[in-house]
């Protein structure tokens, strides 16, 4: 992929360099160029074509979806299993009625979006990997018909045709729609908002409808508390100081916005106050007092300038650079936007700050304005974040991709014949990407999503023991959360069962431990007890009467003599 990479990387740059001299050669070419806007005409061959690329890599999304990857994330299976007690009684596992922010781990919460959204798919059809991680695939549609829009008005139908078509072969777009993370629905909301915000100059219901997406990105993720605030703030001010929205508007929206996301403010105030749970008829704002997500931020660490150097190279490894991350979030040797992208990345983001300033249309000058804080904004994310990884940073990749966006519709416009060499390198990089994909790392993937632990649980849960006795080595050695929340997940246990509020002849506490096995197990069987564990974990030689089924990395062992 190195190779590739290179070669990519090279074709690109010399289109960029080839584009700058030509406009500088050209008598008013840099004028042209930075001022942009030019509405090529497509003809039907070449729509046809963008619409085929569009459609093969969309039904490439849809392939295997819910297999690949396999197994289940802990966090996706913690939000589902939240959803599946929301759909059923209208609380979490715990029992809280309505939150605003989910308990999640006790120390580490969660927000609530991505599981409302998985609840009407519960209750249609249940709960499993494909139902849970549906709401995400449907969300990154979002984010392209809002991509699509935002091009529309800033530059061309044909650019917004290739936002569709780099959308759909981006890893990191491609990766986080099919599986299940809360923090991933952020930049799928708050794109949608920032779509309709620029509409919203002129079509003042596209503005108020904004609010209600950045609303909603207060349930999506805790960052949003930095970036969507910083975002709102600045807007306001570049909008009204170009009078594109009136002074009454300004009231309007914040009603609107604080009205949907009040809930959510609320639930941060307590906790910053120490103050107890607020229940109201429709929402609970709840006090965590076990919280340790305070300590992620730069303005807590006990060295805050140390720290925020920190931020700002890990900010440039993981946001530029694309250097590994998690195997979750990115394949190595393709980053995010592909690592071959950066001379469009900084010809697209060097053309935004120039048409910011000297674009002739008024609405696209505005639009190349929100789109640089929009992406200030990300930078912020990642500056004041400590240690960001992808999904911390996953606002930032949305204004990367329409910077790219950008240059490649100004390569097109300054001759037809850079559409071969681009499309060619694009479609070679997304080939690669997906036979890797869908080959060696989705078996890989696998494993680092429990897929051989599940499969024990669920093997031993249809087999119906009276007792389960469940290995806490999961994820963490002698940590059960990561083995409970995955065994609430597979086996689709009850909520209220969970809370010991059944009349079931065996309450959970008793019926499921989460704990390793001892010599006294061995030594004093008991019948109708699994045990599920990991294959290194058992022992060498074994009682009479034992019996092992294997079930890859773990087996369920019972008595059966």
């Amino acid at each position: 992929m190195e190779t590739v990479n290179l070669i990519c990387t090279i074709v690109f740059g010399v289109l960029v360099l080839a584009l700058l001299i030509g406009a500088a050669c050209r008598k008013r070419g840099l004028q042209k160029l930075v001022r942009g806007r030019e509405d090529p005409v497509l003809t039907r061959d070449r729509v046809v074509v963008l619409w085929g690329l569009i459609g093969l890599f969309t039904l490439l999304r849809l392939y295997r979806f819910g297999s690949v990857p396999g197994g289940f994330n802990q966090d996706g299976a913690m939000a589902a299993v939240d959803a599946l007690a929301l759909a059923r009684y209208g609380t979490d596992r715990f029992g809280m009625r309505l939150p605003a922010h989910f308990t999640a781990w006790g120390f580490g919460q969660m927000s609530v979006l991505l599981s409302w959204c998985m609840v009407p798919f519960f209750r249609l059809f249940g709960m499993n990997a494909l139902t849970a991680r549906l709401p995400m695939l449907l969300w990154s549609f979002v984010g392209m018909a809002a991509a699509y829009l935002f091009l529309r008005r800033l530059l061309s139908r044909r650019a917004a045709l290739l936002g569709l078509l780099v959308l759909s072969i981006c890893p990191w777009h491609f990766m986080q729609s099919r599986w299940a993370l809360d923090c991933n629905l952020l930049p799928h909301v708050f794109l949608a908002g920032f779509a309709l915000l620029h509409l919203g100059a002129e079509k003042r219901a596209a503005l108020y409808g904004s609010m209600v997406f950045f609303a909603l990105c207060m349930y999506s993720y805790g960052l949003a508390f930095l970036s969507v605030p910083l975002f709102l703030l600045l807007a306001c001010v570049l909008l009204l100081a170009e009078k594109r929205i009136r002074w009454w508007d300004v009231p309007v929206c914040a009603l609107l916005y604080f009205g949907i996301s009040f809930p959510i403010y609320g639930t941060m105030l307590i906790n910053a106050m120490g103050w107890e749970t607020v229940e109201l008829p429709f929402v609970t704002m709840p006090f965590f007092p076990d919280s340790i997500r305070a300590n992620d931020m730069v303005f807590y660490a006990e060295e805050p300038l140390k720290q925020l150097a920190a931020n700002a190279r890990t900010l440039w490894n993981v946001g530029f650079v694309q250097v590994p991350d998690w195997s979750w979030n990115a394949i190595d040797g393709f980053g995010t936007v592909y690592r071959c992208t950066w001379p469009l990345l900084l010809l697209g983001l060097g053309l935004s700050i120039a048409r910011a300033f000297r674009a002739e249309d008024k609405n696209a000058r505005l639009g190349y304005r929100l789109l640089l804080l929009f992406w200030l904004c990300g930078l912020a994310v990642g500056l004041c974040a400590n240690n960001v990884n992808i999904n911390r940073l996953n606002i930032l990749f949305y204004a990367h991709v329409l910077f790219i966006v950008i240059a490649a519709e100004s390569l097109l416009q300054f001759h037809r014949l850079t559409a071969l060499p681009l499309l060619a390198a694009g479609l070679l990089a997304a080939a690669l990407f997906f036979h890797s994909y869908f080959g060696l790392w989705s078996e890989r993937i696998s494993q680092t999503f429990y897929a051989d632990f599940l499969s024990a649980v669920e093997s031993a849960g249809e087999q119906d023991f009276d007792r389960y006795v469940i290995t806490p080595d999961v994820q963490y050695t002698g940590s059960r959360q990561t083995s409970e929340i995955l065994t609430l997940f597979q086996l689709r246990l009850d909520a209220k069962y969970f809370q010991g509020q059944t009349d079931e002849p065996l309450p959970y506490t008793e019926r499921f431990q989460y704990r390793n096995l001892t010599p006294e197990d061995l030594a004093v069987p008991q019948k109708g007890t699994c045990w599920v564990l990991k294959r290194s974990a058992l022992p060498e030689e074994l009682p009479a009467g034992w019996q092992v089924q294997d079930c890859g990395s773990y087996c369920i062992l019972y008595y059966g003599g």
